[in-house]
C-alpha cells in the first residue's frame, strides 16, 4: 500500500563547472540542482519541519531516511524550543521517468529515537552506527536496514556494537568492510578509527591507527588514489574545554593496504583554504570527490565566543549585552555554505566548482542514487531544519 503523494516537476538550476571526463561517462562540467521532493506529512503531524542528523542510504532501489531531530513546534533552542529525537522511517521510490513517490512501509519506526548517527550504503543495505538519543549523548548501537519490496517493509539486522559510544562520527565502506572515524564520545572529540568486515562469519569491530586529529562532524568518502581504494576524511571540528571549538580544513587519507594516514592539501578553492564541518560529500568517477555545503565556522565561532562570555561573566550588564549580540547573530544567520568543491585524488588538488541555488544542508548524509546526488533534510540555519530532498544530476 503506497501513500498518496504529489509528483514534483522540479525547477532545475544549472551550475557550470570545468569540463572533465569521468569514468562511467559521468562528467562534472555541470550539475543540475533541484528539490526532487519533500518529506511527507506523517500521522499526527500538522506541518513537516524536516529533520537533522538522520540515517540515510539506498537499498534495493529506494532511498531510506530514518530518525533525526528537530525542535518542538519549530521553536529555536534560544526561543525555548525543546529538542526532540525522532524514530520515523521514510521510504522514497522513483520510476523510470524520475517521478518520486513515498511508500508507506509496514514498519514505520526505528526501535528507538536517535539522531546524529553515521550511515553508509553497502550492497546488503544501509549501515547505521552510533548517534545521540533522548537519554545519552552517544551510542554504541549498530544495525543494518534493508528494503524488502516483497514484504513492503524495512528489514533490520542487529550488528556488533561499537567499542565506544559515538555521535557525529563519519563512516564509509569498501565493499562489505565498514570504516568509522572520529565523532564525539561521551561529549569529547574522538580520534578512534574502527573497521568492521561483514564478510567474516564472526565479524567484530577492529581498532585501526587513530585519525591524526580527534574531531567530529567530518565527512568520510571512499575513492581511489590512482592505485587502490582509500578512505578520505575531510574537515570537521573539535570541541575544547574553553567552549570555543577548533575548526579544521584538513584532508586526511587512510590507505588500507599500508595501514597508514597521510595529510593531503587543505580544503579550498585553489588559492584560499577554508575550514569546513558537517558538510556532505560523494565520490565521483574514479578519482574525484564532490564536497557540498557545510559550516565554514565564522559565525559558529562568534556564537561560541558569546556563549563563553555569557557563561563566565559575573557582570549582568556584560552578560545581557553578550546575549543580545548572540541572538542577533542567530536570528540573522545567512544560512550554511552553498559552496561546492571538487577534490582530485590523483593531483591532490582542491577547487571550487560552483554554488548551490539554495541553502546548504548540514548534519545529513549525501548519497548517490543511480549516479545522482541526493541530500535528504538536514539543517539550513542554526535550529532550522528542512524537509527538502535535494537532487544534483550529473551530466552523462
Amino acid at each position: 500500500m503506497r501513500s498518496s503523494v504529489a509528483f514534483f516537476l522540479p525547477i532545475t538550476f544549472m551550475m557550470l563547472m570545468p569540463c572533465e571526463n569521468m569514468s562511467q561517462n559521468i562528467k562534472t562540467n555541470n550539475i543540475s540542482w533541484s528539490v526532487a521532493t519533500r518529506l511527507p506529512l506523517l500521522a499526527g503531524m500538522q506541518k513537516q519541519l524536516g529533520v537533522a542528523g538522520p540515517f540515510t542510504g539506498v537499498s534495493n532501489g529506494v532511498l531510506l531516511i530514518a530518525g533525526g531531530s528537530n525542535f518542538a513546534d519549530g521553536a529555536k533552542p534560544w526561543q525555548g524550543g525543546t529538542k526532540i529525537h525522532e524514530d520515523d522511517i521514510y521510504v522514497l521510490e522513483k520510476d523510470a521517468a524520475e517521478r518520486f513517490a513515498w511508500i508507506n512501509p509496514k514498519t514505520k519506526h526505528l526501535k528507538r529515537k536517535v539522531a546524529y548517527g553515521a550511515s553508509t550504503t553497502i550492497a546488503g543495505g544501509v549501515i547505521c552506527a552510533g548517534g545521540e538519543t533522548e537519554k545519552a549523548n552517544s551510542s554504541k548501537d549498530v544495525f543494518m536496514m534493508r528494503w524488502d519490496a516483497g514484504k513492503n517493509d524495512v528489514v533490520f539486522k542487529q550488528l556488533p556494537s561499537l567499542p565506544i559510544p559515538v555521535a557525529n562520527a563519519c563512516i564509509t565502506s569498501i565493499g562489505n568492510t565498514v570504516y568509522l572515524a572520529g565523532g564525539e564520545s561521551n561529549g569529547k572529540p574522538s580520534d578512534k578509527f574502527f573497521m568492521l568486515n561483514l564478510d567474516h562469519t564472526k565479524a567484530e569491530w577492529l581498532s585501526l591507527p587513530p585519525v591524526p586529529i580527534a574531531m567530529s562532524h567530518s565527512v568520510a568518502v571512499t575513492q581511489s588514489n590512482g592505485k587502490h581504494t582509500c578512505i578520505y576524511i575531510i574537515g570537521g571540528r573539535s570541541s575544547t574545554p574553553s567552549g570555543i571549538s577548533t575548526l579544521h580544513h584538513t584532508t586526511f587519507c587512510y590507505d588500507p593496504k599500508y595501514k597508514k594516514w597521510s595529510n593531503l592539501n587543505n580544503v579550498g578553492d585553489g588559492v584560499n583554504t577554508t575550514t569546513i564541518s558537517a558538510a556532505t560529500a560523494v565520490a565521483n568517477g574514479d578519482h574525484e570527490i564532490i564536497l557540498i555545503g557545510g559550516d565554514k565556522g565564522d559565525l559558529f565561532h562568534k556564537i561560541e565566543t558569546w556563549n563563553a562570555i555569557i557563561a563566565s561573566s559575573k557582570n549582568d550588564v556584560e552578560k545581557k549585552q553578550a546575549n543580545k549580540e548572540k541572538l542577533a547573530l542567530l536570528n540573522n544567520h545567512p544560512g550554511f555554505s552553498k559552496d561546492v568543491y571538487l577534490y582530485n585524488t590523483l593531483t591532490n588538488t582542491w577547487k571550487k566548482i560552483g554554488e548551490l541555488p539554495f541553502y546548504g544542508q548540514v548534519t545529513t548524509t549525501a548519497v548517490l542514487w543511480d549516479h545522482e546526488i541526493f541530500i535528504p533534510g538536514g539543517e539550513i540555519k542554526p535550529g532550522t531544519r528542512t524537509p527538502n530532498i535535494s537532487m544534483g544530476k550529473l551530466d552523462k
